[in-house]
């Protein structure tokens, strides 16, 4: 039996912003937070993989994070497009365009 990869409902702008704020929390309070507010809407699958340091959005969404880091090459951000195609192929080390993106 195969091990499909986890895939949250949530697109990987909400994945990234509720990481942000993971991030950026300082307290429990803080967690309980975000947790309660974000939690039904990416999923507390998603929050407990993040918190664990176990996945980010780019392994949970491989293709929408190409898709944004494409998006932020077109706007000339290179560095921080070249640094989602690299967290991408940390968990698909085979995803055709960040292994194209980071191999050019």
């Amino acid at each position: 039996m195969s091990k499909k990869p986890y895939s949250p409902m949530a697109p990987y702008e909400e994945l990234k912003r509720v990481e942000f704020e993971l991030d950026q929390a300082q307290t429990k309070e803080d967690l309980s937070k975000i947790v309660t507010k974000d939690g039904p809407k990416v999923g507390y699958k998603a929050f407990c993989y993040m918190l664990g340091g176990k996945m980010t959005p780019e392994a949970m969404k491989p293709d929408e994070a190409c898709s944004y880091a494409l998006h932020l090459e077109a706007q000339g951000n290179d560095d921080e497009a070249m640094a989602i195609y690299k967290k991408v192929l940390e968990a698909h080390a085979d995803h055709a365009i960040a292994k194209s993106k980071v191999g050019a």
